[in-house]
Parts: structure tokens; sequence; C-alpha cells
């Protein structure tokens, strides 16, 4: 009898994660950030992965232009996974109008890029050039 009674307790909290569903628009806090995604917790305890493929159709530098921790994203759900109620998110998919993000990008700035950072790649391009050349050529005689 305390056996079932555990089985039904671990089965109910489990359904209690079935909230949500494909296609729900929810708001997520960021609580982990990794260079391939933001991890995001829902106000019913759930979790989620926002992958940075959806966060935007651009290449994306640095995920944390779009969140750190303790930031709110609204974000659409794409699936969920049965076994643990785990949440894949898109933020993409949220039309632009109704996007909601609390994230401050003036608190996180990129390094500015100057044109002599790339000082050395021009420099040795020619050379570079040069050998491969010369390397082609090489290698068509051996043919």
């Amino acid at each position: 009898m305390v056996y079932f009674f555990y089985i039904f307790t671990h089965l109910s909290d489990k359904l209690n994660y079935m909230d949500f569903k494909v296609g729900d628009i929810i708001i997520g806090k960021v609580n982990q950030v990794r260079p391939y995604a933001l991890f995001l917790t829902f106000e019913n305890g759930q979790n989620g992965l926002l992958h940075i493929s959806e966060l935007s159709d651009n290449y994306i530098r640095d995920i944390e232009k779009y969140g750190t921790v303790g930031d709110e994203i609204k974000v659409k759900v794409i699936s969920i996974d049965p076994t643990n109620g785990f949440l894949r998110v898109s933020y993409k998919v949220i039309p632009e109008s109704e996007r909601y993000n609390t994230h401050d990008e003036s608190v996180h700035h990129n390094a500015p890029i100057d044109e002599a950072d790339f000082n050395d790649l021009k420099e040795k391009l020619p050379e570079w050039i040069k050998s491969t050349l010369e390397k082609a050529k090489e290698d068509k005689k051996d043919d």
C-alpha cells in the first residue's frame, strides 16, 4: 500500500508538469547560461531549454546578448519531453510585436571590432596565397 501511494504521488507530481502544451506562449526566467542555450524555469516549476538556434535566424556570436541569469523571456513551447516534462522552447517564432525580454543589452557589451584587429591577417594573406599557388603548381607537376 505504501508503495502504491509513493507511485501515485510521484505520478501526480509529473502530471502537474503537463500544465503547458505545445504551442503555448509562456514567460520563463533564465536560470543558467551556456554558449549553446539559455536554460529557463517557468511559473509552475517546469524547466526548459532555449537553444541558440531558436533565438534568431541570424548567426549569434554571443548568447548573452539575448539573456543572462534572472532575465525573463517570452517563448513558445515547441516540444515537451513526456518522461520528465522538460520543455524545448523558441523565441524566434514569437512575432516581433509580441516579443518580451527583460534583458538590458547595455549591461553586456561586446568588445568593439577595430580594423587594426585584422592587420596580422592582412600582412600574412599575400604570403599564404603565394605558398598555396606554389603548392598547387608542384602538385600539378606530379600528376
